[in-house]
């Protein structure tokens, strides 16, 4: 079996998989690590590894480069290789939604008993800030509303203290700074129209460093579990972390849940989105189950 470790080249876990992980996954497969440079490098190592035979791609890193590799093994190949993950990153939230292992023995342990499952693939269809339209796969979540601030302000802060203060500094200052927006969804079964402070289509359970926005999500219903949150306060937002941190639904007047294999959201104001921690652009846009699947290799 042909193993090729896409690795996030500029993580600061990056000494802990060479010294900790690699060692012995290397003494037991025949495996190659591709380190990325920069942030899209990512897309372009997996889409070369799809057309060179590889059985198995690993993503090492965080949401960020699971949601490139993704992305690089679904552009136009056939036959794709099986994809894992070595979570690395600071909040590994599709990692968490799968219960992904990152300690060795349960890795060594993964990669022997091959076991695959097919998931569902989201795609998303956005607005740039160029005012273009552009597409992406995704595996996660996608969002609209704070989500996308707190990664706007993470990438212009440089994280010179690293990932995780950046992100939780982040989170804070939208907290109190963010005005929720007018937005309207509508699916094939239902709408919605809003201030959102939140509104998240999930293909996992977990996003934003650990919170169980979507407990009920699977990744081989064909289906999204939707979270929308509208104009709640600061306050009860923040108070609603705890439940959510233990993966319970929330019981409040201004919070929705809801199902759909489709989602066009639109606004009258510049609404942000995002996909996967990945700043895409702005509303209007089209969240759709992708006709793909991909191999996914489970503990």
């Amino acid at each position: 079996m042909k193993i090729v470790v896409i690795l996030n080249g500029i993580s600061l876990h990056k000494k802990k998989f060479y010294q900790d992980v690699f060692p012995f996954i290397k003494d037991a497969f025949d495996v190659h690590v591709w380190e990325t440079a920069s942030r899209h490098d990512a897309v372009a190592l997996a889409s070369k590894a799809a057309s060179h035979n590889v059985d198995l791609v690993i993503a090492a890193g965080g949401d960020g480069t699971v949601f490139q590799v993704a992305n690089g093994l679904l552009q136009g190949h056939d036959g794709l290789p099986v994809m894992a993950v070595i979570p690395l990153g600071s909040g590994n939230d599709f990692a968490r939604s799968l219960d992904l292992p990152n300690n060795k023995n349960q890795i060594i342990a993964m990669l022997r008993q091959m076991n695959v499952m097919e998931i569902d693939v989201g795609k998303v269809t956005y607005t740039t800030m160029h005012d273009e339209v552009e597409s992406r796969y995704f595996l996660n979540v996608v969002d609209v509303g704070m989500g996308p601030v707190v990664v706007q302000k993470v990438l212009a802060s440089g994280r010179p203290f690293g990932s995780a203060i950046a992100y939780y500094s982040s989170i804070l200052s939208t907290f109190f700074s963010f005005k929720p927006k007018l937005m309207r969804a509508v699916s094939p079964r239902w709408t919605w129209e809003g201030k959102v402070r939140t509104f998240a289509v999930a293909n996992g359970k977990y996003y934003g460093h650990g919170l169980c926005i979507a407990p009920s999500a699977k990744f081989d219903d064909g289906m999204f579990e939707i979270f929308a949150c509208g104009d709640a306060s600061v306050a009860d937002f923040i108070l609603q972390t705890a439940p959510l941190k233990r993966g319970k639904q929330i019981n409040h007047p201004k919070v929705s849940y809801y199902f759909s294999d489709r989602v066009e959201m639109t606004s009258s104001e510049t609404c942000l989105i995002e996909a996967d921690g990945e700043l895409l652009g702005k509303l209007p846009a089209t969240v759709c189950m992708a006709n793909q699947k991909i191999k996914f290799l489970l503990p």
